[in-house]
């Protein structure tokens, strides 16, 4: 029997039955649905709708049913249930009688939904940043492994300027660190409370909501019931930030693949993190990151696939809805996922400072042969067009910087003085940065103690 069939006089078709069953995703709902309808119990023994006896039938048979399906939770699979919902109102009538018959008076299976969806958010969204911040944790362990280490940063993917390598860790954990502040928005979208809005229209029972939202943990309660019925923004919001969320793990993945190259040879990846091949035995492959790679597709599909269900449907309820959940529990497991895989293949890098810093010496140390004249008090755009004709010059004779002498420099303008030498190296380059949010070595120190105490605040760990 289903929550609906005394409106008809034929059982449902098997096979449409089947098709519109969802108890195998929303099962993962069961803690939710179980802690929501005993708020909404107790809210109708506030309303005097319910006895005190059927309240405290109603809660324990439930708190019953949790335990039960805890320490067995194929029970489940077994279930003839539409849903997650259907399958706990069957067994609460099993367990307590007519009380349980009495646990729906006044809710709609809309709200209910909506309820135990929000708090699965709420509930969720902390464990997905404390994971982002495990991430953030390894490229800070990676900053602090780097020291003073210096090089080169990329525009175009090709060399533009040397960089302190903590700043290029540094720079991945600010974005990181935005997609935890994005989920912190998901979790106020998800924080209000619908229980009350009925169907469409409200209930008819003179049910406290805001008693109910403190009693559930909500902050505020919906504002309109047409517009709680129909309302799954904090799950496009979810989608949306968990797919940005993969973005960047796919652009660290790609950063980290072509830094760990034979033909970069920055890091060295640890063989607990690589993968071999079946024929070449020299193969040292970094399968985790390019799954990581492949899978930030996968989220930016669930976004838009669930952006294309959302705008065909009138407002109200639809049960095109019910796609939400399978969306938004695919996304959820893939972040986590693959935060964890990143995270794991970054504390174990093993960076090659001697390599990086060659690689940050030579002609991308060109701003600072521009930067030398202005500090003589030539124009910038001068000053560029003189030391690009001496990069032009020497890249058709295969040279760099370091093979210049003095009188080398002032042929090109008498202005260049021995203090040239020391203008081009690396380290010279990065202290002359001055802004702070720039590669200065006290900037970045600065940076990455702030990135240190936000993590502290975060407190980072396993799911």
């Amino acid at each position: 029997m289903t929550l609906w069939s005394g409106r008809f006089e034929q059982a449902p078709d098997d096979a449409v039955f089947e098709f519109g069953k969802s108890l195998a995703v929303d099962r993962r709902l069961i803690d939710e649905d179980i802690t929501g309808s005993q708020a909404w119990a107790e809210a109708l023994g506030r309303a005097s709708v319910l006895t005190a006896a059927d309240v405290a039938a109603i809660t324990s048979g439930l708190e019953s049913i949790r335990q039960s399906v805890a320490a067995d939770p194929s029970q489940i699979d077994r279930a003839p249930d539409e849903d997650v919902h259907s399958f706990v109102e069957r067994e609460l009538i099993a367990r307590i009688g007519d009380a349980g018959k009495r646990l729906h008076t006044g809710r709609s299976r809309n709200e209910q939904v909506s309820v135990d969806f929000r708090l699965y958010v709420k509930r969720r969204v902390p464990v997905i940043q404390r994971q982002l911040a495990a991430l953030v944790a390894a490229f800070v362990e990676q900053a602090d492994l780097a020291k003073g280490a210096v090089m080169p940063s990329y525009t175009h993917l090709r060399r533009a300027q040397p960089v302190l390598v903590a700043h290029v860790w540094l720079s991945h954990a600010a974005a990181i660190r935005r997609d935890v502040e994005r989920f912190d928005r998901v979790a106020d979208e998800a924080d209000a409370m619908p229980l009350g809005s009925g169907a469409i229209a409200g209930t008819a029972y003179d049910v406290d909501t805001v008693w109910l939202a403190t009693r559930l943990g909500f902050g505020r309660v919906v504002d309109n019931s047409i517009d709680a019925a129909g309302d799954r923004d904090f799950v496009a919001s979810f989608l949306a930030a968990a797919a940005l969320a993969m973005v960047h793990l796919s652009r660290l993945a790609e950063d980290v693949i072509i830094f760990t190259s034979e033909e970069f040879g920055f890091f060295e990846l640890a063989d607990a993190v690589a993968t071999g091949s079946s024929l070449m035995p020299q193969k040292k492959n970094p399968d985790p990151l390019e799954l990581v790679r492949g899978k930030s597709g996968r989220a930016i599909g669930l976004l838009t696939g669930w952006l294309a269900a959302m705008k065909g449907t009138p407002i109200g309820y639809n049960k095109d809805f019910q796609e939400d959940k399978a969306a938004l529990f695919d996304a959820e497991d893939t972040l986590v996922a693959c935060t964890a895989a990143s995270a794991a293949v970054v504390r174990t890098l093993s960076p090659r400072i001697e390599r990086m810093h060659v690689a940050a010496s030579g002609l991308l140390l060109a701003t600072e042969v521009a930067d030398y004249l202005v500090g003589r008090g030539v124009p910038f755009r001068t000053a560029h067009e003189i030391t690009g004709r001496i990069v032009r010059d020497l890249v058709q004779a295969e040279r760099g910087f370091q093979t210049l002498t003095l009188d080398d420099w002032r042929r090109y303008d008498a202005r260049f003085e021995d203090g040239i030498f020391r203008a081009i190296t690396p380290e010279a380059a990065v202290a002359a940065r001055r802004t702070p949010q720039s590669t200065n070595p006290g900037a970045v120190a600065r940076a990455l103690a702030a990135t240190k105490t936000w993590l502290a605040g975060i407190k980072p760990g396993e799911p």
